[in-house]
């Protein structure tokens, strides 16, 4: 099968991804995005790593190879605003950093499925970028959403060491 014709096959199934989780969402209301994260998270733990870490800098970039190792290439670099000194900062007693998140074919399928962003079907990505994460540093984390946009998503990510 071609690349192309491999990328028209996925977009089909994450368009009908999307129209899963907006049922998910229209029956189960709030509880969606937990469960979906969950499920997300259950498969990152479940990804295997090549190599530990407990730079968090250096674990993002670890995850973003896992995720490519398994056919996914969504750009995940860490940031900050040019007047912060280090991508790593304290946030209410636990660490936290600023990542942004490109190429991400989950945003694409919303927009193909006219489903907005922040919902359900975006935590299933948040949830298996923490399961990797954590398999990584051995560090719980979160990764929530600080703005959502057409070509890049701003997130936070949170953990305690």
């Amino acid at each position: 099968m071609s690349q192309s014709n491999k990328q028209n096959e996925l977009q089909g199934l994450m368009v009908i991804m999307a129209s899963f989780s907006h049922g998910l969402e229209e029956v189960i209301g709030r509880g969606a995005k937990s469960i979906v994260f969950r499920a997300g998270q259950n498969v990152g733990l479940k990804t295997s790593v090549k190599e530990k870490s407990s730079d968090p800098v250096e674990a993002v970039g670890q995850v973003q190879k896992a995720l490519v190792e398994k056919g996914i290439a969504w750009q995940v670099d860490p940031w900050k605003p040019s007047d912060q000194a280090d991508f790593v900062y304290d946030k209410d007693g636990k660490k936290a950093m600023k990542v942004v998140c490109r190429n991400c074919m989950i945003r694409c399928s919303l927009f193909r499925y006219s489903h907005q962003q922040q919902k359900s079907l975006c935590f299933i990505n948040q949830g298996e970028f923490c399961g990797i994460f954590k398999k990584i540093t051995g560090y719980r984390s979160t990764l929530e959403i600080i703005h959502a946009g057409e070509n890049a998503c701003l997130k936070e990510l949170v953990w305690s060491e």
